[in-house]
């Protein structure tokens, strides 16, 4: 099979996603990871000022990389970098090992469920590596130890906690965080929930070990609090770091509006409370004689006891230092940090400088118009707030998307879960946020200016994406949390999402359909945003995505409509799927329930999106169908026609613009594949073809490709196998098919992802399936892919919506751009 060098590139967003955590090497000058939940791991490249992703090499057939929970460094080791990751399935954890900054990896098992994207993941580092020592603390199948660099492992029963949320090694002692559900009150499944007026309670969230995690005892921790409003109470340790004297420790309770309650206790559970920051000084303690041999042993495999002593490390009492607490915050007016005796939000991030004694930065998570971060030059005996919202502190945003215009008037930092001091320079500062990462290079002036800085980080879950056939706009990209961007040169950052008048920004969208002959005509199933400013439902454009309309809601056609279009009104449920005839009149929008697009809410309107009137869906034996799912798709030509892929590979005709469909008989050789779904759930890919009545290409996975021809004069569907057995193809595109082609009129080029002769990769065919070319490297993967499309105007580009590396196309290597 040929070959064909290609390069590849992204669509600039930037950023974008959730980066739940940063590592620092303390021992070697510049090198910083950074950890995201869906999109792999980075690394920051300080010559080029840019992020390099790791995980161009992973495929579809292994995501694991993808969703890393937890990072290592091996101080002892240079180039060391050790990655926790996994897809969510029991035992199936891995161990990513790397000792070339993460440009090469080898792979161990850890035999517990590990996924990056799961509630909780804003919490330190699950993952400590000492020389052949690994220690991981799961996130619901409690501490493990490896003594073997990882090739097998052994869980340490003495803790009494499965759910865990970070351990490290501090002079010899191990210390763990937990999130105290086993060890809870009323935290069976049967009491949460419960309306008899019990608080369930977590457990005690902070351990230590002076003896490699074989015993364990309490460390003191604030006095939980049963919070009115709260469904569970209870502090969780968030993270801790440590100086010369002391060992801080962030916490935060569960808050009133969360959404998760087991593992509500970080800033993804939309809610947390009662936020501590605590100290414990390092005390040297005299070891009884009894115990001076044991102690001995204890240093030599790598304890605190120094060797030839008769000492070792243990904490001291505890001490609180919470900002708004009885230590005094400069600059804050007491009224405004509490509530009673409880904080209304949490602390998460917290780091120390290693240059200026006495410095430590530290973070809120889930407060109010954004998070806050302070700052401390006395060990945290006094605060002053260096960032709050728009009103304390500098921030400078440069990406277009992150501006306050387009975020309400404020700004958009939220799940603030981490922030580091870096070890070599500490006027450099980074943190997190659900959109990307920001630093500060002047800490310690008096105005500290932060500035997002993504500059190669694309982490963004892209579900569909659509090559414009004319128009200024090249590229209509639809995506999760940001919504959708119309991107009119491929190497320029939009000026917004998808917004309304005022600027607000609608959240993730789940298709764009358009008139191929008139694409300024638009129309999109966007989410309502976080803040309510903008709903769910339709909006339409006729400007190409410059500008949008929300379309009026259909209310009043049947009960179970408009339950689930109040339902759309809520901040972040999908809106559906949604068709356009070519002409623009006919839209036929599929309701959404969940990711599922039931028969019963198909509806179709025939002035633009004005009016609306239930569908008809009848099945073979012309009897009305009203269970069921199907997912409608237009004729490119025909303003008459929409087509129905169904739940069970059932698929419908409607001849009327959409108000009617018939069912019609496939042969019995197609595989049965459900159509019928949306967003990350969605496994196949249709796409009609520019310029023809009728026909459609379907990638569905191990069954490859199949084109569907439909004869409106004949009333006759036929399908036809592209691809022969043994040819996986899991999305597709269609793309110009010449150099010199003509889009409208020629035949098309055929790209996807998918297996051929064994090996996965991207693939294009310019003759319907009888040969193949291969368009990538195996360091050309670029991890989920949810969506391939052909450029309609460029021979050889195509771009793919992956699921975890941004929207990226790819070029034949030394094509102009």
């Amino acid at each position: 099979m040929k070959q064909i060098p290609y390069e590849y590139h992204n669509l600039p967003i930037p950023g974008g996603g959730y980066v739940t955590g940063f590592l620092y090497s303390e021992k070697e000058r510049d090198v910083l990871y950074i950890r995201t939940d869906i999109g792999g791991t980075y690394r920051f490249d300080v010559k080029e000022q840019r992020w390099i992703s790791l995980i161009p090499h992973v495929t579809m057939e292994d995501l694991s990389e993808t969703f890393p929970i937890a990072l290592a460094i091996d101080e002892e080791k240079p180039g060391s970098l050790y990655i926790a990751c996994g897809v969510n399935q029991p035992e199936s954890g891995v161990l990513a090992i790397s000792g070339d900054y993460g440009e090469n990896f080898t792979y161990e098992k850890i035999p517990v469920m590990i996924h990056g994207n799961l509630n909780g993941r804003g919490t330190d580092e699950r993952l400590y590596v000492r020389g052949d020592i690994i220690y991981y603390a799961s996130q619901q199948e409690g501490l493990w130890r490896s003594e073997d660099k990882g090739h097998s492992w052994r869980k340490l029963s003495a803790l009494p906690e499965e759910y865990l949320t970070f351990v490290t090694e501090v002079e010899g002692m191990l210390l763990v965080g937990t999130a105290g559900v086993t060890t809870g009150t009323g935290l069976q499944p049967e009491d949460l929930g419960d309306e008899s007026g019990m608080m369930p309670m977590r457990g005690h969230s902070l351990y230590i070990s002076y003896d490699n995690g074989e015993t364990f005892e309490k460390v003191q921790e604030p006095e939980n609090h049963a919070i009115d409003g709260c469904k569970l109470n209870g502090l969780v340790a968030q993270r801790w770091c440590r100086d010369e004297k002391y060992l801080y420790v962030t916490f935060a309770s569960t808050g009133r509006r969360s959404y998760v309650l087991e593992n509500g206790y970080s800033c993804d559970s939309g809610d947390t409370i009662d936020g501590h920051i605590v100290r414990y000084p390092f005390v040297k303690t005299e070891l009884p004689k009894a115990i001076e041999k044991a102690g001995t042993e204890k240093a030599k495999s790598g304890g605190g006891m120094q060797s030839g002593t008769a000492w070792e490390w243990r904490l001291g009492s505890m001490e609180d230092i919470t900002p708004g607490s009885a230590s005094a915050v400069k600059g804050i007016g007491q009224e405004n940090i509490r509530r009673g005796d409880v904080l209304d939000y949490g602390f998460s991030g917290i780091s120390v400088s290693r240059q200026t004694p006495g410095m430590l930065v530290a973070s809120t998570i889930v407060k109010d118009d954004g998070d806050s971060v302070f700052l401390s030059l006395d060990y945290g005996e006094n605060w002053k707030q260096i960032l709050y919202d728009l009103s304390e502190g500098e921030i400078v945003f440069r990406a277009p998307y992150m501006r306050p215009e387009c975020n309400g008037g404020h700004s958009l930092i939220h799940w603030l879960s981490d922030i580091k001091i870096n070890p070599f320079n500490d006027s450099e500062a980074w943190f997190n946020s659900g959109t990307g990462v920001f630093r500060t290079r002047n800490l310690k002036d008096k105005v500290c200016r932060f500035t997002d800085w993504c500059d190669g980080i694309e982490e963004t879950v892209h579900l569909n994406v659509y090559s414009m056939p004319k128009g200024r706009v090249q590229v209509i990209d639809i995506l999760g949390d940001l919504g959708g961007f119309a991107f009119e040169e491929l190497g320029r950052a939009c000026g917004n999402s998808f917004a309304d008048a005022e600027g607000n920004r609608y959240i993730t969208c789940i298709n764009a359909d358009f008139s191929d002959e008139h694409p300024e005509h638009l129309v999109v199933t966007p989410r309502g945003n976080w803040t309510g400013k903008t709903l769910g439902g339709l909006i339409l454009s006729v400007d190409q995505g410059r500008t949008f309309e929300r379309l009026p809601m259909p209310f009043g056609l049947t009960e179970d409509l408009d339950e689930a279009l109040r339902l759309i009104e809520h901040p972040n449920v999908n809106s559906g799927w949604v068709a356009m005839s070519p002409d623009g009149k006919n839209i036929v929008w599929a309701v959404a329930e969940g990711i599922e697009l039931p028969v019963r809410r198909l509806i179709a309107s025939h002035d633009g999106g004005r009016t609306y009137s239930c569908c008809t869906v009848y099945d073979k034996k012309d009897c009305l169908k009203t269970t069921g799912k199907v997912k409608v798709f237009s004729d490119r030509t025909d303003s008459n026609l929409f087509y129905g892929f169904g739940g069970g590979s059932d698929f419908y005709i409607s001849r009327d613009g959409g108000s009617t469909y018939r069912e019609y008989e496939l042969p019995a050789e197609f595989p049965k594949i459900d159509f019928g779904l949306i967003d990350c759930a969605n496994k196949t890919e249709v796409r009609g073809e520019t310029g023809r009545q009728g026909v459609f290409y379907m990638a569905i996975g191990e069954g490859g490709i199949w084109k569907l021809e439909y004869c409106a004069e004949t009333d006759n569907v036929s399908l036809t196998r592209l691809t022969a057995p043994g040819i996986t193809a899991f999305r597709m595109g269609l793309g110009l098919g010449s150099p010199d082609g003509d889009y409208y009129r020629d035949s098309k080029a055929i790209y996807f992802n998918g297996i051929v002769e064994g090996k996965y990769g991207f693939y294009r065919t310019l003759d319907q399936g009888r040969t193949f070319e291969r368009l990538n490297t195996d360091k050309q993967m670029f991890g989920e892919i949810n969506s391939i499309d052909g450029d309609c105007r460029t021979f050889g580009r195509f771009y793919l919506a992956t699921g975890s590396n941004g929207v990226k196309w790819g070029d034949i290597c030394g094509t102009n751009r």
